[in-house]
């Protein structure tokens, strides 16, 4: 039973912590450029998270998981390698991205908080339920304020961040399984 839990072995070839959290940090501010940008050209954000920062953030990860595998000695990276540098890059992505919608919120878009409420009470409203379940929850959202927000887009990056590291690993790994011949 050991021998087959343990038939991966993987190595570590470079110091992924140092690049996550460089990487992450301008990864977070790729995707608060990207939501200026998209102020810039009349088409602001309507949620904290949106197909737009999804895509940015599986570019960016991508992009820097290739420059990260470009960078070691050989090239050689393991799947379980790529998956700890991409967990740490998007971690670091979204704290910066959350903190980045608090700015974003409070100076260039003051009507961020009640475009997001909008957005979310409309789509409740379309939601099943009963008529006093879907009030109870426009009830909760009311209460919230940017920060609320910003804590969403991060949760919701961070979750993403997930899935965006998993698809770089599987696409830029180079170690393959090893088998032991007995």
């Amino acid at each position: 039973m050991m021998n087959f839990l343990r038939r991966y072995k993987s190595e570590i070839y470079g110091n992924y912590r140092v690049a996550y959290l460089r990487d992450g940090l301008i990864a977070g501010a790729v995707m608060f450029l990207v939501i200026v940008f998209c102020k810039l050209i009349y088409y602001p954000i309507y949620a904290p998270e949106s197909y737009v920062t999804d895509i940015t953030l599986l570019v960016v990860t991508l992009f820097f998981a290739y420059r990260y595998r470009k960078k070691l000695p050989e090239g050689k990276v393991s799947f379980k390698e790529l998956m700890l540098f991409g967990l740490g890059l998007g971690v670091v992505a979204a704290i910066v991205y959350g903190l980045s919608l608090m700015l974003y919120g409070s100076l260039i878009d003051r009507d961020f908080s009640s475009r997001c409420l909008e957005h979310f009470v409309l789509g409740e409203m379309r939601g099943s339920g009963t008529a006093e379940e879907k009030e109870a929850t426009v009830a909760v959202m009311r209460s919230y304020k940017l920060h609320t927000w910003a804590f969403i887009g991060t949760f919701r990056t961070a979750v993403m961040s997930i899935m965006s590291a998993f698809i770089a690993a599987l696409i830029f790994r180079t170690e393959r399984l090893v088998t032991s011949e007995t």
